[in-house]
């Protein structure tokens, strides 16, 4: 569940009033970001503390959307000041959103990784593993990390970001799911060292596309 803004607390009839000082002040209506939201921030943060109310980021946005959504019922109520229009006032809910990007650059690394191989001597172990990455049967990143990556020289170039997504709230396991996952477990158990590894690949691809 998204952080609300602590001003959406307040009576409506305190929005309001709010509101108004917050359009004489040249408050931006809509996306906060086309305008100079330092100043934004300071004007929201003086009016905020006669509410005994310390003003933060999220709240610059929540009001920037309760007056975009807002916008004809308050201006009724400062020309009639009738009070049963309060009622009539929206409060914006803030949602979670994933935002997707990128960053590119060079450096130097070093992985430690791990893993397990079956031999009948223990000098025979690299050779092993040199013999099924050539025949395709093993890959370094099969293994697992005994120990975190190291990060030389790390030069960052740019970044962009890529897209927002909705993040949606949890949803429980489904019965189906769970048998799946079962079933998947007793078939994966009876397959061989080689089916396992090709099986592998299949999977990484899949979780790669995702």
């Amino acid at each position: 569940m998204a952080e609300q803004s602590q001003f959406s607390k307040l009576p409506k009839k305190q929005l309001a009033l709010i509101a108004e000082k917050l359009i004489d002040e040249g408050f931006p209506t809509g996306n906060p970001y086309d305008y100079d939201f330092s100043d934004s921030y300071h004007t929201l943060s003086t009016i905020g503390k006669y509410f005994s109310v310390t003003a933060v980021h999220e709240d610059v946005e929540f009001f920037s959307k309760f007056l975009e959504m807002n916008d004809d019922v308050l201006t009724d109520i400062f020309e009639t000041r009738d009070k049963t229009l309060y009622d009539k006032l929206v409060i914006p809910v803030a949602q979670t959103y994933e935002l997707r990007y990128s960053v590119w650059g060079s450096c130097s690394f070093e992985d430690y990784m791990g893993q397990k191989f079956d031999s009948y001597d223990m000098n025979w172990v690299e050779d092993s593993a040199r013999q099924q990455r050539d025949d395709g049967n093993w890959d370094l990143y099969d293994g697992y990390n005994i120990s975190d990556t190291t990060y030389d020289n790390f030069d960052t170039s740019d970044y962009s970001f890529d897209g927002v997504n909705y993040v949606s709230e949890p949803v429980k396991e489904s019965l189906l799911d769970k048998l799946v996952l079962e079933n998947t477990s007793e078939v994966v158990s009876s397959l061989d060292r080689e089916t396992l590894l090709k099986l592998k690949s299949i999977i990484d691809s899949r979780l790669r596309s995702l």
